[in-house]
């Protein structure tokens, strides 16, 4: 039974990501369309860039649950493990680019941000005055 638990809760997660996300791309195509607007594409690509490195950054970790049982060598195992495991670890990193990439507003915060803090780490005050375009 191992190995078909191991493929279920390996290949569910990312079917639930699939499902939902279609879901959610059609029914803002819909309620965009009977309100007369535009579809939002911004929002549909993070949702569907974000879908999509979910799901291939988990696919690593379902390979390996599925070949668990067959590693015979200690060694592979906890390489394999490890490598699979950091894979899917990387999804979160990815997140950050995703939303840089497509969101206009998440941007704009990262600048904001990122004036402050150099204001602040170059001693110069009122870097919340030069963001606003006011000197």
């Amino acid at each position: 039974w191992r190995p078909v638990l191991s493929s279920l809760a390996s290949v569910v997660p990312n079917i639930v990501v699939i499902v939902t996300t279609t879901w959610l791309i059609v029914l803002a195509m819909r309620i965009t369309n009977r309100a007369g607007d535009k579809v939002k594409w911004q929002g549909l690509m993070t949702v569907i860039a974000t879908a999509v490195a979910y799901c291939l950054s988990a696919l690593p970790v379902g390979l390996f649950y599925i070949l668990e049982p067959s590693i015979q060598d200690p060694i592979l195992y906890v390489h394999f493990r490890r490598a699979t495991h950091a894979i899917l670890n990387i999804n979160v990193m990815t997140n950050f680019f995703i939303y840089s990439l497509t969101v206009q507003s998440f941007r704009q915060f990262l600048r904001q941000r990122a004036a402050l803090i150099g204001g602040a780490i170059c001693g110069k005050r009122g870097g919340e005055a030069r963001i606003s375009g006011v000197r």
